[in-house]
């Protein structure tokens, strides 16, 4: 049975991030996880084209039944989640304790819910 693969990101999600960014996401869902559990303790920035990066990983999760899950995320960064209306979307833990366990909790495909 397929694991979650936990990637954990660091600095800023920009102009100048993004392909390697989208690069380390790509790379883990190239292993066909049950989930992808993106930990942001790490991240300090995310602009507009990193939502983009976030969006289009969100895309292929579901593309290959795989859920979605971010932990450790900057109030600044939910905050910038909420106001471009794409939280639903990127659905947000305190830990990776509390995304691990959401994220197991969810079917082949299903969206977890903070």
């Amino acid at each position: 049975m397929a694991q979650p693969s936990i990637l954990e990101l660091v600095g800023r999600i920009d102009n100048v991030t993004s392909a390697d960014m989208e690069s380390k996401i790509n790379a883990a869902l190239d292993g066909s996880p049950s989930a992808l559990v993106l930990d942001f303790s790490g991240i300090t920035f995310v602009s507009s084209i990193g939502l983009r990066v976030l969006l289009m990983a969100s895309k292929r999760c579901r593309k290959q039944n795989a859920a979605l899950a971010l932990h450790s995320v900057a109030p600044p960064v939910v905050e910038l989640f909420g106001v471009s209306g794409l939280q639903a979307f990127f659905p947000v833990y305190e830990g990776r304790d509390a995304a691990l366990a959401a994220v197991a909790l969810a079917g082949p495909g299903e969206s977890v819910q903070p």
